[in-house]
């Protein structure tokens, strides 16, 4: 039983799936054509998505500082994967687009992801899959709450 509870413990399942993720990004999916790209870029690029977002929405939907967006940012602009813009309604903020070689890059990251999440589901099924990504956004949730409790 103690055997057991080892190769279950939370910390370890954790560390252990980050490290497999980690490998499997920097092992082809940002590598492909821009090789200054990180994985630490990765979130915020992908967020971005083909729409745009402005600089705030952006850092809020990552729960990072807009000081924090904004050095990721100037990072993938200097990639020349995205340009940013003023809005039109608040001349105060920024939006951010991603280039024609940004919109490149995103859609192979895109279909990249997408191979993944379709291996993973026929590893677990499709239904346990959609369960894991639930619980693990639940989880986020909670941290983020904790943390909101945290700083009050």
């Amino acid at each position: 039983m103690k055997n057991y509870q080892a190769q279950r413990a939370l910390p370890k399942l954790i560390y252990l799936l980050k490290r497999s993720l980690e490998d499997w990004i920097e092992t082809g999916l940002c590598c492909s054509s821009n090789t200054n790209f990180n994985k630490a870029q990765l979130p915020m690029f992908m967020s971005i998505g083909t729409n745009g977002i402005s600089n705030s929405q952006l850092a809020s939907n990552l729960c990072v500082s807009k000081q924090a967006a904004s050095k990721v940012i100037k990072e993938l602009e200097e990639l020349k994967l995205v340009k940013s813009e003023k809005c039109s309604t608040d001349g105060r903020s920024a939006m951010l687009y991603l280039t024609d070689d940004g919109i490149q890059l995103y859609e192979h990251i895109k279909s990249q992801i997408e191979k993944l999440e379709n291996d993973y589901k026929k590893v677990v099924g499709a239904k346990n899959y959609e369960n894991a990504i639930d619980v693990m956004q639940k989880l986020i949730n909670y941290h983020e709450e904790q943390s909101k409790v945290a700083l009050n």
